[in-house]
């Protein structure tokens, strides 16, 4: 058998078309391609390629068409007759023996976790039998591979709810930066888990409770956080007061606020606070909400009574959407919306497309449910920041339910 180790032009064009085959396994026709004969350019080169083409033909794993009259000395085109004996003739497994092997390698690591997370080994497997990169990961790759679903085996025990990103990583895999190599792969596959193609990273990190560093609450309202020797924080300060998630074991209710009112963006929060003095207790949520924000929301809606309404205020959009319905599947009470209605949004909003992805939104028992489905499936969507509306007391929303 011809020596087909040599990485030249015979080897390349018999690895390309088995690289084909594999990658379309169940077509009807079969991969051929023909010589890129400008690549030889001298008479030894050409006899070399032509060895090698003929040999793979011996060996039954491929079909050398030759020119006709003239170009009787040349081939036209070289098709694959069976892709697994070409694989054995370039000395390697095929496609679907090295996948099924690195599955069997990563199944252990991949079991730790839940359910989903083998699904997603045996999609990526799938495409590793077609010599395709899965999550830009190829099957050679297998350290690399083993990291991935150190992390995400992790992640789905809930593992990462509360650490930043450098401990979970040690904690996952025992290297501090195995999360930063593997940021955008997993934000990738987690942003689809949780409903959210193509989401930030950042809301993907929200929803899995990952903090790069725990940012501080800010709020305005009756809540304190004291020691024994006195008050370390208070809620009610002017503009706002900020507490650390560190901080929350020492918080207190003062007294029972009017509403609570959680606000998505900085710049209406500053406004709330400034300019509606009526008793309630506003949180800023910084868009999606830290892990600290629903720790504090969780506690507040605890301690107060379940008459005290739960509101929330947030751009009509896809975000502002999935923000209000994190904090439903969240907390133990959702919220109600404020401010955040199909009337304003066609008042003061600005058009834009439709967002089907909200599907999942329109069809759950979300307060949001029909905001969502108009944002989703409407001929004249149109979107609104919060940012144009003026703040307003929340007693309409309150009376209207």
């Amino acid at each position: 058998m011809t020596d087909v180790r040599m990485t030249d032009a015979g080897v390349e064009l018999l690895e390309r078309l088995l690289e084909r085959s594999e990658r379309n396994p169940y077509r009807s026709w079969s991969a051929s391609a023909a010589p890129d004969y400008d690549r030889l350019s001298t008479a030894q080169q050409m006899s070399r390629f032509h060895d090698q083409i003929t040999a793979a033909e011996r060996f039954g794993s491929v079909e050398v068409k030759w020119g006709k009259r003239d170009q009787g000395h040349l081939i036209e085109r070289v098709v694959v007759r069976d892709a697994e004996l070409l694989a054995r003739h370039l000395g390697r497994p095929t496609a679907p023996a090295t996948a099924q092997r690195v599955r069997d390698e990563l199944l252990p690591v991949a079991a730790t976790g839940e359910p989903w997370v083998i699904t997603l080994l045996d999609d990526m497997t799938a495409r590793w039998a077609r010599s395709e990169a899965a999550y830009r990961l190829t099957a050679g790759q297998v350290d690399a591979a083993k990291e991935f679903f150190s992390l995400l085996a992790s992640i789905s025990r809930e593992e990462a709810r509360g650490l930043d990103a450098r401990t979970f990583s040690k904690k996952a895999t025992n290297d501090t930066k195995a999360f930063d190599r593997h940021a955008s792969r997993l934000a990738a596959v987690l942003g689809v888990r949780i409903g959210q193609p193509g989401a930030a990273a950042d809301v993907v990190w929200t929803h899995i409770g990952l903090e790069r560093f725990s940012h501080p609450i800010h709020l305005r309202g009756p809540v304190a956080v004291g020691e024994a020797d006195g008050r370390l924080v208070d809620g009610r300060a002017r503009p706002f007061a900020s507490i650390h998630p560190e901080m929350l074991q020492q918080l207190s209710v003062l007294e029972r606020p009017t509403t609570i009112l959680t606000i998505e963006n900085y710049a209406s929060f500053n406004r709330q606070v400034w300019e509606i003095e009526d008793g309630s207790l506003i949180v800023y949520t910084g868009g999606f909400p830290a892990a600290g924000v629903v720790e504090f929301l969780a506690k507040v809606l605890t301690a107060v009574a379940a008459e005290v309404p739960f509101l929330h205020w947030g751009d009509v959009d896809a975000g502002g959407v999935r923000i209000f319905r994190y904090l439903e599947e969240n907390l133990p009470r959702g919220p109600r919306p404020h401010l955040m209605t199909k009337d304003l949004a066609e008042k003061s909003g600005q058009p834009a497309d439709a967002d089907p992805s909200l599907a999942s939104i329109a069809r759950s028992d979300s307060a949001l449910r029909e905001l969502a489905d108009w944002l989703a499936f409407g001929s004249d969507v149109r979107h609104l920041e919060q940012e144009a509306l003026d703040p307003e007391r929340p007693w309409a929303d309150v009376t209207a339910s």
